[in-house]
């Protein structure tokens, strides 16, 4: 009955490796399915809206990958609860490594502080496969308001206290601690709006529905070169090539707000670690390729290559780190 089942799961590779003689037996059988990974198309959960970062360098590794592979990447956008619905699915997938997850600062870094019933554990149900990247936050703000710096923004805000609000890609996401770290230092009177990604948080600050936003440099880049947003800081130790007469949050006066959001690889816990060998090898030779960095700078976004024990490593810092900035700021999830 075992092998039965297993070829009901496995039978199209079992046969590739029976036309070599491989003996009949449940051990061989799955190292037979391992070695013919991948076989089929592999889908990519990006777990935030399209148009944001996280959707962008899902799409792109995916591109780049898939050729390595020689297999088609699908993306899938699941969105909602700061990334919780998209890493969800994949944490329930099967352990085959045909299910991959861009995941990020919030599913793997500030959401373990934020939800006390997390219908995932970012450290037992994910296999790490590699970093990819990572992207400042940036604040951006209605054109309309006539406002061109941090300290005009700081004197607006003073005289029209409550008035203003600040969009983000979600309660807990980078961009939310950036916020609320920016409010704490200033002073002002700013209330958050949550959304579900980077995209329509800097599109509703285009367009007036909220006053500024707390987003990527790559969601930001099209409508800030459009014109359509004013971006008057970047949260970032030094000023960014795409956008090189934005000054700094430092040099705004506001040193301690500095946040970045970081995209990384993940597979199902329990994927052979053949397979997640395959995967990160495909990872490091996109990552690798010029055109693939020059496509990334173009959003803002620095290359960050990494195995999976150094994945492991820092995703389980980051989660200790963000702890202790939601702490600090007392910011709270609504359940």
């Amino acid at each position: 009955m075992q092998k039965i089942a297993f070829l009901k799961k496995h039978g199209r590779k079992v046969m590739q490796c029976l036309k070599y003689g491989v003996i009949i037996s449940i051990g061989v059988w799955s190292q037979c399915a391992t070695a013919a990974y991948p076989d089929h198309a592999i889908q990519s959960v990006a777990p935030f809206a399209a148009g944001g970062a996280n959707d962008y360098l899902t799409r792109l590794m995916a591109q780049h990958m898939g050729t390595e592979l020689k297999v088609s990447i699908v993306v899938d956008n699941k969105t909602g609860a700061n990334g919780i619905v998209g890493a969800s699915f994949v944490a329930k997938s099967a352990p085959d490594g045909y299910t991959l997850l861009m995941g990020n600062s919030a599913t793997h870094g500030t959401n373990p502080s934020l939800y006390q019933n997390m219908p995932y554990d970012p450290s037992a149900d994910f296999a790490p496969v590699s970093m990819i990247g990572s992207v400042p936050i940036v604040l951006a703000v209605d054109p309309k308001l006539g406002i061109n710096t941090i300290a005009e923004l700081i004197a607006y805000g003073k005289k029209n206290p409550g008035k203003l609000a600040f969009g983000s890609s979600g309660i807990g996401g980078t961009g939310h601690l950036a916020g609320e770290a920016f409010k704490a230092a200033s002073g002002l009177d700013v209330v958050h709006a949550p959304y579900k990604g980077d995209a329509p948080a800097v599109a509703d600050a285009a367009g007036g529905q909220v006053a500024m936003a707390f987003i990527g440099i790559a969601s930001a880049a099209p409508l800030y070169t459009a014109g359509k947003v004013k971006v008057l800081a970047v949260a970032s130790k030094n000023r960014q090539p795409s956008m090189p007469n934005v000054p700094t949050m430092t040099e705004a006066g506001f040193k301690d707000v500095e946040f970045s959001q970081w995209y990384a690889l993940f597979a199902r816990a329990g994927t052979p670690k053949e397979t997640i060998t395959k995967l990160n090898q495909a990872a490091k030779v996109a990552l690798a390729r010029d055109d693939v960095k020059a496509s990334m700078a173009t959003q803002g976004a620095e290359v960050s290559y990494s195995t999976p024990e150094e994945l492991n490593t820092f995703f389980q810092a980051e989660i200790k780190r963000f702890a202790e900035i939601i702490k600090k700021l007392n910011i709270k999830a609504q359940q």
